[in-house]
């Protein structure tokens, strides 16, 4: 099937005058074999003599870190020989994700194997919670960065805790601490999304069937009467052990809960249109912590994205990642509305506790859910604004998760955090077409 073209020029068609691809290849690469190495001294001077203006060039991992004195025209590549790379003209710039400050304790471990650049499974990071939080119980998420940890709570622990018991490795695997103010923060995506933008801009008849992730929709806000939010489709799903036959069963489109004007979704969802609120197209049905689903009417949707790329090869997306798939420095994509095709790389794999969720039987139990930290290079324009909800694709079209926020630590709002869909695996949704 020919790939169909995205009715709006993408954002990037603006900064012709780039040298630069995205991704930038060399005669080394930094990531191979599901690994990314620490670039020699002769390979730095190699990536920093790309950059004219460039007066250094440092790598704080994963980060290849380039101060300018002045900048290139944008678009800026997002990946030089496998790894991520930042720009900047200010020489105190830090990483976009903060890695923390070291424990100075003693070694510690659990009693299963973490091996690096292995993601480990639900019920290593369930244990690694379990080790951690007995030293400081605001510790919620924890970060897998391929070659160590990184524990995020909200405030820091006694001054005599942090300086001498808190462990600075865990099975020989280093671990750094984010606490309170470094903690990177979601932005609201409530605040990114634009009440009411000219619905003009995007033309939705070529994507009127089928319907295809990556395509605009919108619903009315709950909040402000006589307003609309807009999001970005996600996919096409369905449980694998519905009684109904696979044609027959109830289909469901992914969405973010915080897309529109609360947590929740509310109402009903819609094609835009000129005079407002187009077709329906999904009703809400469920909400998962970060992931919720859209009740599909009877309309047609595949499972190939739009493509906003001339001439880019679609293929249909393939299955859901679990966590134990999930590499770290991967490069990954990504096709809105309002961005157009993006080119990003996975920085961590981050477990998020909740604590007293619904446990279905009237009581409350401790959940947990996924997500990843992406990179798609601080020259890309601000996400949000619609996009929310965007699939995000590995190189073999497997499907990762879906576009949440951008984190506001330190400034910079160049990763974001991207709900994964491991919740919708773990009870029996997978990814489908809706004939």
């Amino acid at each position: 099937m020919p790939a169909r073209q995205h009715p709006v020029p993408s954002p990037r068609d603006e900064f012709h005058a780039s040298p630069y691809s995205i991704d930038i290849k060399l005669d080394f690469e930094l990531f191979s074999d599901g690994r990314q190495q620490t670039p020699t001294s002769s390979q730095l001077e190699e990536i920093k003599a790309l950059f004219p203006t460039c007066t250094e060039l440092t790598y704080s991992s994963p980060f290849l870190i380039a101060t300018c004195e002045t900048l290139p025209p944008k678009p800026w590549p997002v990946i030089v020989a496998g790894l991520p790379l930042f720009l900047t003209p200010n020489p105190e710039s830090e990483a976009p994700l903060s890695l923390g400050s070291v424990g100075y304790g003693p070694a510690d471990s659990i009693n299963e194997a973490i091996r690096p650049w292995q993601t480990p499974s639900m019920k290593v990071f369930k244990k690694i919670f379990a080790l951690l939080r007995t030293y400081s119980s605001t510790i919620d998420r924890v970060r897998w960065l391929g070659w160590g940890i990184v524990a995020v709570g909200d405030a820091y622990p006694p001054r005599s805790v942090w300086q001498s018991i808190i462990p600075r490795t865990i099975n020989g695997l280093p671990i750094r601490y984010v606490f309170g103010p470094q903690r990177a923060r979601p932005e609201g995506s409530r605040t990114e999304t634009p009440a009411d933008p000219d619905p003009r801009k995007w033309d939705m008849t070529p994507y009127s069937d089928p319907l295809r992730p990556g395509m605009l929709i919108c619903s009315p806000s709950v909040r402000k009467p006589g307003t609309t939010m807009f999001a970005t489709t996600g996919v096409c799903v369905h449980r694998d052990y519905d009684r109904e036959a696979p044609d027959k069963r109830p289909k469901y489109i992914t969405l973010l809960p915080r897309t529109f004007d609360s947590d929740l979704v509310y109402g009903d969802i819609h094609q835009p249109s000129p005079e407002g609120p187009g077709r329906q197209i999904a009703g809400t049905y469920r909400i998962f912590n970060d992931v919720a689903l859209g009740d599909l009417l009877k309309v047609k949707y595949t499972r190939e994205t739009i493509s906003s790329v001339p001439d880019d090869e679609v293929k249909p997306f393939g299955r859901f990642l679990d966590t134990q798939e999930v590499t770290i420095g991967e490069p990954v994509s990504m096709d809105t509305p309002v961005n157009g095709r993006l080119s990003g790389i996975l920085i961590s794999r981050e477990v998020r506790r909740i604590p007293d969720a619904p446990d279905g039987e009237g009581g409350t139990t401790v959940d947990f859910t996924t997500g990843d930290w992406i990179y798609f290079g601080n020259g890309a324009e601000v996400l949000g604004e619609g996009s929310t909800g965007g699939v995000v694709w590995n190189e073999k079209w497997d499907v990762l998760g879906h576009l949440g926020w951008r984190a506001t630590w330190s400034g910079v709002g160049s990763c974001y955090y991207c709900p994964a869909f491991d919740v919708l695996v773990d009870v029996g949704y997978e990814l489908t077409d809706a004939p």
